[in-house]
């Protein structure tokens, strides 16, 4: 038997970097603004209109700005990258 007192054991699981906890953060101020919200707009967009909850609408622009965000971040990152030369 190996004597392990004393000694930590390195646990696997989720780890958990300040992006995460900031995404938690806005994703709870999120949920928590959709249960206050819960009122309809009035939306025109291409020449319809329709009537659509609050939430939905600030739900579906924060999602879109996360896509957005990382589509934008992502190819800036592929543009920074130095060109290897070939031999």
């Amino acid at each position: 038997m190996a004597n392990t007192f004393g000694q930590s054991e390195k646990k696997k699981g989720i780890r958990i970097t300040w992006r995460g906890v900031v995404l938690v953060i806005l994703g709870f101020l999120l949920a928590l603004f959709a249960v206050q919200n819960f009122n309809t707009a009035q939306v025109t967009f291409l020449g319809m209109d329709f009537d659509i909850y609050v939430w939905v609408i600030v739900g579906v622009s924060f999602l879109l700005g996360m896509v957005l965000g990382g589509l934008v971040r992502g190819t800036a990152r592929k543009l920074r990258k130095p060109k290897s030369e070939p031999k």
